[in-house]
């Protein structure tokens, strides 16, 4: 029987992208995707096998992380956990109804959820994400056990080692070790990039490992649990996206080249390809030693190396041929550099060069003058075709056609998760503001997408300029991690190259509107109906029915109409009750909410009736001291004082207050607890500068220069803060907009404040997201305004 893995069955269902998968026994896999859902594939007919699909979860936004637990006393049939851009984590039992609500539903995160694991005990879960927090969950009372702290970057991986031994897998290039309980117990350097994933590694392994890791640096690194570096697979040639392991001790990895592969005794033995850009996710069953691979393809398949499950020969020569037919973008093929098919081989190189490992590329210029690109085959001693070089769309290699006429580039713009990309049409001979502008007006889009999607065409059409081809254009060097640089997400990232605009002095002001309103309030009822049912009913902290249908109404009117829902008193005021009174750590849920709701002026109005507005209230509540049980109280309450400039009654408000509402932020701007405090703290200050540089309603020159100097000095502290949490780009550009902006104000004050602003811009020229480029613009800038 043949060593090698063949297709044993293709699962259609999803819509979107897989991002993550578990396949725990033979006759069941479980699946998480960008189409916001998580499905469980059954099998149902072994030879060859056959699955049925059943949705799970339904969420309202993509999912990123999934864990299984098996059966057990609390469940029965087993339980998943899913997280991703909504930013809770979903526990849910195995077999129960799609449209029954989860067992649990777990809030803390302040940023989109990344990775999951159960405990080996299935008691408890560890969840990472973007905002570079580690939580250990307990899943029965939902409550936090721990904090893995110290990460500086977004977390992309946690594993579970053992019942005590929990690794994380960190943006800033490092692997951590804790306990269970949070203490920290190593962190491990090697990698020299964004590192992924990992898989554990079985006692008596040939390398001597207990576990390996992966990431952006395209190497598999083995590793003792003290750190030592075992030794390091080659082979990838973009992104390692994960990692698994099969019984009988092969490492499976899965890549953005398009691959799965098998490694042996420090040796790729396999190279599976795919015809889909991006491999998100790999498994391993332990009961079969079969994989299974998830797609940029929204497609699921399964290898075998079993023929009584691998499917039938007529599937397996179709899933060739989809290979062989793929078409490869030149820019990927060349890794984003000149593809220079003239110095490439002919096909006679089939035939006399041997490839020297199994995955190597060979690119072939064929006799019609098409390029081949073909991977060499250790166990067949063969090359084997794997697609056709293009020309890719977006690539400014030849004219793409749109409606009729011809671009030089037509881009994809996903405005919405779980609809089709938006078509954008581009020349280079055109300004890219211009075309931005078209496309929203066109598509009836929002004008607050305006500079993101502007820059994003000059990021990505390679910097061409009026006049210049395609072809003359400087190389881009920058990679997406999502894996799809010709697609535009917005809000993914604000780190766009230049404008050619000026952007000082700002003159819009920010809100932050984010969550899923029906898991918040759902979030608020559970939590509610636990506190009456441990203290009884106490009004001071109770909600009663009546409240709670005004808050499910709630969810109607913030989907509806989220720049101003109208809330009603009844609304607001049970929502202030759960925000000020209830247990701290339960606090999270209703804090987001009434920040939600703080865009409205009706808001405005019902909190400033009585003898204290928002500001007191928040205040006296002490949702912004420091040092809580959750530092997302305080994140959610910044984004609430950030959201008060959306009305002209929220702007008296924040004026009137000023004093008192920085005074709540400041403790934070010298250590800011978490990368969202961070970006939320800079748009308070980016409000206020505008709201100072604006006919604002304090009027006085001299009043509005001396609340300046105030405000100066608090931006200055946080963009010199040491924190780690400090090196998010979108935020330190926003931070760089609120200073240059207050400059502004007039040439005394510039005079001034020369001095103290010229040695915080030194001090922000050493941050690592300085050297992006609307940054270097808006330093340049603000020198300017000194000068």
């Amino acid at each position: 029987m043949s060593n090698d893995f063949k297709l044993s069955a293709t699962l259609r269902g999803h819509e979107e992208d897989v991002r993550a998968i578990v396949f725990p026994t033979r006759k069941v896999l479980f699946s998480a995707s960008r189409d916001s859902t998580v499905r469980t594939w059954t099998l149902t007919a072994p030879k060859p096998p056959v699955y049925d699909d059943t949705i799970t979860l339904k969420g309202s936004h993509w999912f990123n992380g999934l864990a299984y637990t098996p059966p057990s006393k609390t469940f029965p049939d087993g339980a998943v956990a899913a997280g991703g851009r909504e930013t809770f984590v979903f526990v849910k039992h195995v077999g129960s109804p799609p449209d029954a609500d989860p067992h649990r539903m777990l809030i803390g995160h302040a940023g989109n959820i990344t990775c999951l694991a159960f405990s080996e005990d299935g008691t408890k879960i560890i969840s990472g994400g973007w905002d570079s927090q580690v939580f250990v969950w307990d899943v029965e009372d939902g409550s936090v056990t721990a904090e893995l702290t110290g990460h500086g970057a977004p977390v992309w991986g946690v594993m579970v080692y053992d019942e005590k031994l929990v690794l994380t897998a960190c943006a800033d290039k490092m692997i951590r070790l804790f306990d269970l309980n949070g203490k920290s117990l190593r962190t491990i350097k090697g990698h020299t990039d964004v590192v992924r994933c990992f898989c554990k590694i079985p006692t008596g392994h040939w390398s001597g490992a207990a576990f390996a890791s992966a990431g952006n640096d395209e190497i598999i690194r083995l590793w003792t649990l003290d750190g030592t570096p075992m030794g390091e697979l080659h082979g990838h040639e973009a992104y390692i996206y994960s990692l698994a392991i099969l019984p009988n001790g092969d490492i499976v990895s899965s890549s953005e080249d398009r691959t799965v592969r098998i490694w042996r005794d420090g040796q790729c033995i396999q190279t599976i390809t795919h015809p889909a850009i991006s491999l998100w996710t790999v498994a391993a069953c332990p009961e079969t030693g079969d994989i299974v691979s998830g797609a940029s393809d929204n497609i699921i398949r399964i290898f075998s190396r079993d023929p009584e499950r691998q499917a039938d020969a007529e599937t397996i020569r179709k899933f060739d041929e989809t290979n062989r037919m793929y078409a490869i973008p030149a820019e990927t093929a060349s890794q984003g550099q000149p593809f220079q098919k003239e110095n490439l081989p002919g096909p006679e190189a089939l035939q006399t060069q041997i490839g020297e490992r199994d995955g190597q590329q060979l690119f072939i210029k064929e006799n019609d003058g098409s390029v081949t690109a073909h991977l060499w085959s250790i166990s067949t001693s063969q090359w084997n075709l794997i697609g056709t070089v293009v020309s890719g769309e977006g690539s400014g290699g030849s004219k793409k056609e749109y409606e009729g006429k011809e671009y030089d580039y037509v881009f994809d713009i996903d405005i919405e998760d779980g609809k089709p990309p938006l078509k954008l049409p581009y020349n280079s001979t055109e300004s890219s503001w211009d075309a931005a502008k078209r496309f929203l007006e066109r598509n009836e889009l929002p004008m607050t997408y305006y500079e993101q999607v502007a820059n994003w065409i000059a990021d990505n059409t390679k910097g061409t300029r009026i006049g210049q081809t395609a072809q003359q254009a400087p190389q881009q060097q920058a990679s997406d991690p999502w894996g799809s640089n010709n697609r535009y997400r917005p809000g993914d990232a604000a780190n766009n190259a230049s404008s050619g605009e000026r952007k000082l002095p700002q003159r819009s002001y920010i809100t932050i509107l984010e969550g899923n309103a029906q898991n918040g309030i759902n979030k608020i009822e559970e939590s509610a109906r636990r506190l009456q049912g441990a203290g009884g009913a106490d009004p001071s902290v109770s909600l009663s029915d009546d409240d709670f249908a005004a808050l499910q109404a709630l969810v109607e009117q913030l989907n509806k109409s989220p720049k101003d829902p109208h809330p009603t008193q009844p609304q607001i005021t049970s929502l202030l009750k759960a925000s000020s009174r209830w247990p701290r750590k339960e606090r999270v849920a209703a804090i987001a909410i009434t920040a939600r709701l703080a865009v409205s002026p009706s808001f405005v109005s019902i909190t400033s009736s009585g003898e204290k507005t928002i500001v007191g209230i928040l205040s006296e509540a002490g949702v912004l001291k420091t040092r809580q049980e959750t530092a997302n109280n305080a994140v959610h309450a910044l984004r609430l004082l950030v959201n008060l400039f959306a009305s002209d009654s929220g702007r008296l408000i924040a004026d009137g207050e000023f004093d008192a509402a920085l005074r709540l932020a400041r403790p934070y701007a010298s250590e800011p607890e978490s990368p969202a405090q961070y970006k939320a703290l800079a748009s308070l200050y980016l409000n206020y500068a505008v709201l100072l540089a604006s006919s604002a309603p304090s009027g006085e020159s001299s009043s509005r220069e001396a609340r300046a100097k105030v405000l100066l000095i608090d931006i200055a502290t946080l963009l010199e803060c040491e924190s780690t949490h400090a090196s998010d780009g979108d935020a330190l550009y926003r931070i760089l907009c609120a200073l240059g902006t207050l400059l502004t104000l007039g040439n005394n004050f510039r005079a001034e404040m020369k001095s103290g602003v010229s040695g915080t811009l030194h001090f922000v020229g050493t941050r690592p997201g300085a050297q992006q480029q609307n940054v270097k613009e808006v330093m340049q800038e603000i020198r300017d305004e000194l000068r």
